[in-house]
């Protein structure tokens, strides 16, 4: 292979270069829709470990690296540039094929300058390009508050991790989105979720939408709250609460 030291090696090539020296796939068709990919050469696809994001609201790095970014021309190929521990999720190196990727985790290729967060567009699970700045922040919202041992309370997020602070720390609600810094996973900041604030809506028919909300919709007994929101364009939403973000005022796809 003629290589030309003065020229920077794209991110494709450096993939094909890079390494020298139970049921866990399932059907493309039948995959999920918010990682399905379409109709490819490959008929698998290799299926995301438990542990972190829902079940079919992440999908593996294997296919994240081979089918949505198109790194890797095959799976060998995308197991070598893992092994060397060349891609971090959250600022960690993962090697392992199956790691789940999911809403807001954040991908880098730091020899590469790639960075990338993870959003919902058309439908689907999607990379959107980042800078390394925005790279070095997660977004993540809180779905359970628990008083543990010591009096102290933790807090659980949308991507299954949890966080303990000392309880006159906490100025969180349920559906508030905590800022944490990577790779050291302090808390550095939060957007409350109340009126006025930037949200952006993972899912429903609305998914992919950035908003601001307008107010919480509380219905009684247990039907869940809703979330009454207008969109840039200026379009009037309604979707659950479940299904919002709240964002930084200068968040974008």
């Amino acid at each position: 292979m003629h290589r030309n030291s003065s020229r920077k090696t794209s991110p494709e090539s450096w993939f094909h270069m890079a390494g020298h020296g139970r049921k866990r796939h399932f059907k493309r068709l039948a995959a999920p829709k918010l990682v399905s990919i379409g109709r490819k050469k490959a008929r698998y696809l290799r299926a995301p470990f438990a542990g972190r994001h829902k079940k079919g609201e992440a999908f593996s790095l294997l296919v994240l690296l081979r089918d949505v970014l198109k790194l890797a021309r095959d799976r060998g190929e995308a197991k070598r540039v893992l092994s060397g521990g060349m891609v971090l999720v959250d600022g960690a190196a993962r090697r392992d094929e199956a790691f789940p990727v999911g809403l807001m985790d954040t991908v880098s290729i730091p020899e590469q300058g790639l960075h990338f967060r993870i959003v919902v567009a058309n439908g689907k699970l999607s990379p959107a390009v980042i800078s390394e700045k925005e790279a070095g922040v997660k977004l993540c919202k809180v779905v359970g508050k628990s008083l543990v041992r010591g009096g102290k309370i933790q807090l659980s997020f949308h991507d299954g991790r949890s966080h303990i602070i000392e309880r006159e720390e906490d100025r969180f609600s349920l559906g508030d989105t905590v800022k944490l810094s990577i790779p050291g996973q302090k808390i550095s900041g939060f957007i409350k979720l109340e009126k006025g604030a930037r949200c952006y809506i993972h899912l429903g028919k609305h998914a992919g939408k950035l908003a601001k909300l307008d107010g919480l919709l509380e219905r009684a007994g247990s039907t869940a709250t809703d979330a009454s929101l207008t969109a840039d364009a200026g379009e009037k939403l309604i979707t659950r609460k479940n299904y919002v973000f709240a964002v930084e005022d200068d968040f974008k796809l």
